[in-house]
Order: C-alpha cells, then structure tokens, then sequence
C-alpha cells in the first residue's frame, strides 16, 4: 500500500533541477530542455497525488520553445472521489495499452509518444493523468513521473 490519498491537485511552474545530464548519455534533450539545464532547473506543470506515506508528481515541461504549442494536462475522472482511498500501485500505460507497474526507473521504458497516461489504482477503482505534447517533430517536452525524490519515469514526449 502507498498510502491513504489526502490530495490530488495540479500544479504550475513547478521547479526541479534538471534531470538529463549533458554528456552525450541518459537522454534525448529537445530545446527547453537544453535551456533548462543551463539554467540550472525546469519548470514543469502538471499534477501532485499526496498520500499520508508519499508524494507522487506527474510533471511535462511548460516552457514553450519557438512557435510551437507544449501541450496539456488532464483527466476524464471525478479526481475528489479517489479522496481518502487507499492507493495501491502507479502503472503507466502507453497509446497501445501496454501496462506497466511503476515500481522503480526503467531504461527499457522508454517510448517517443505523443501522451503519456499515468494509472493511480485506488481501493476505490483506478483514476488515469495524462499528459500531452503538441510540436513539430523539433521541440520536445520532457515528462517526469516522481515518488518523493526518486524519479519512476524520464521520458521526452
């Protein structure tokens, strides 16, 4: 169990220090994310789950390179429902409906997409976040999914 569920939320210009390195490993680094790490940290928006045991964030980067459109947040659930339910696991689940437990970093998970949709099973069903990225093909947007301080899931939309 990851706890009792106090508060789920969205958040904006989140801050966090950059999570790519810039030695040419470990990841794919679109413009924003360049410019963040030069900056010494990103501003993400996206959603904060707390429990009464841990801190879950869904984060995409927010800041808007050239004319492009970084995309969106959003859930189809009634997100006050899940309110004092036990969370059980976090699964993320990809555009072809493959399912995995979010249990620790995978470099092996890692697929370009368009959205990322991010599960929180509850003892009360399951409610889904999503994140949206809308570019070109050159400006990517680098999405995060956190458990207190340790990342679960790097990936660049």
């Amino acid at each position: 169990m990851l706890g009792k569920i106090k508060n789920i939320e969205k958040i904006y210009n989140f801050k966090i220090q950059p999570v790519s390195v810039l030695n040419g490993t470990g990841g794919r680094l679109g413009m924003s994310q360049m410019i963040s790490a030069l900056c010494g940290y990103s501003d993400m928006d996206g959603y904060k789950v707390e429990t009464d045991k841990h801190t879950f964030y869904v984060l995409i980067d927010n800041g808007q390179s050239c004319c492009e459109n970084w995309g969106c947040l959003t859930s189809e659930d009634d997100l006050d429902y899940f309110i004092d339910t036990e969370l059980l696991e976090v699964n993320v689940t990809d555009t072809a409906l493959n399912q995995r437990v979010l249990t620790k970093m995978s470099d092996e998970y890692v697929d370009i997409n368009e959205i990322q949709f991010v599960d929180f099973k509850t003892t009360n069903g399951t409610f889904q976040l999503a994140v949206y990225n809308s570019h070109d093909g050159y400006y990517g947007h680098n999405i995060l999914v956190v458990k207190d301080n340790e990342i679960l899931l790097n990936d660049v939309l």
